[in-house]
């Protein structure tokens, strides 16, 4: 059984398509979903360390993340020594959000993709053209310097439970390729 950590953003680690996918990767997959301080008013340092708290790091590890744990997750790859991180981030951005100036201070500083995409072994990033939270072109962006295999949705919102993601079955599929071996 492959182990995989899933960072969420500003929910909880039972929300939306979460649970869903820790019980359909099964028993491929053990999926350990984190618990994060206060994700509706998210501290950057906080979430840094519950993450390093409950992440070791491991070469050929697998993080999948929604929306702002898409940034934790990149975070976490550039400040540990990892070989083959694999990725799957839905609904990533890396640059502030006009809607949502309380997240300004996590987007500081940004990632250092020199550092992190080295370290890249797969990676997959999901975003959908509607989305609402986090401009598609971010995550397009963020897709070109990781070398990422990039899916674009026509629709998909920001993939919640309210915009119809209870399930994901496209990153279920996502997630065996990342941890694939060939």
């Amino acid at each position: 059984m492959k182990q995989a950590y899933l960072i969420h953003g500003t929910s909880t680690r039972d929300d939306d398509w979460f649970p869903w996918l820790e019980k359909a990767a099964q028993p491929d997959f053990a999926i350990d979903r984190l618990w994060l301080p206060d994700p509706f008013n998210p501290n950057k340092d906080e979430w840094q360390q519950a993450i390093d708290e409950q992440i070791k790091p491991a070469d050929e590890i697998t993080l999948i993340s929604h929306s702002l744990g898409g940034i934790a997750a990149l975070r976490y790859v550039e400040q540990h020594s990892i070989i083959k991180a694999n990725l799957l981030l839905v609904g990533v951005f890396d640059k502030p959000l006009p809607a949502y100036p309380q997240l300004d201070t996590f987007m500081d500083p940004q990632p250092n993709y020199q550092q992190i995409t080295p370290k890249i072994g797969k990676a997959t990033i999901i975003t959908a053209k509607d989305d609402p939270i986090a401009p598609y072109q971010n995550a397009i962006e963020i897709a070109h310097k990781l070398n990422a295999k990039l899916i674009v949705q026509e629709h998909g919102g920001h993939f919640l439970s309210s915009d119809g993601y209870t399930e994901f079955p496209l990153a279920l599929k996502e997630l065996r390729r990342i941890s694939s071996s060939h």
